[in-house]
């Protein structure tokens, strides 16, 4: 036997239903979201180089290092993806750094460098000279270890 409680719940049970539209919406664009932030943060390490060797160093994490300068083969500078020009540093990364650190830049601002290990140390020291006049103080080179094999081809060659 049925109570009337349990015919209006019987009946209202077929028209409660969840609407999955909204939930599919946002799934969507929380993987667009994703999908183009992750495409942004490898646009700076897009340019190729060939990085020098090292036998020794520290890993790093490349977060802890937000902003990477690229200097190639052909001695461009890049920033963010791009080519800049060497008078165009100071306000780039100026510029850069008062996004990230609000309005006065400090000294705890972390920089990688990668560059090509055919440039010579004459066109990476205005790069140097510039970050250090923005009182940038915490640069990191950029270099792939030294393996056994590479070290051995090294010692072989007079």
């Amino acid at each position: 036997m049925r109570s009337p409680s349990s015919n209006r719940s019987t009946s209202r049970r077929g028209q409660d239903r969840i609407s999955m539209t909204p939930m599919i919406d946002i799934v969507f664009l929380l993987i667009i979201f994703f999908l183009v932030s992750s495409h942004l943060s490898r646009q700076e390490n897009r340019h190729p180089v060939t990085l020098a060797q090292a036998e020794s160093g520290t890993l790093s994490d490349p977060d802890q290092a937000p902003l990477t300068l690229t200097l190639d083969r052909g001695q461009h500078l890049y920033f963010a993806g791009e080519v800049i020009s060497m008078d165009e540093v100071p306000r780039r990364v100026g510029s850069w750094l008062k996004r990230q650190q609000g309005t006065t830049p400090t000294r705890d601002a972390k920089v990688r460098l990668r560059i090509d290990q055919s440039v010579p140390y004459g066109q990476l020291e205005p790069v140097l000279k510039e970050l250090a006049r923005l009182q940038i103080r915490d640069v990191a080179i950029v270099v792939n270890p030294r393996t056994a094999n590479s070290a051995s081809n090294r010692s072989d060659t007079p």
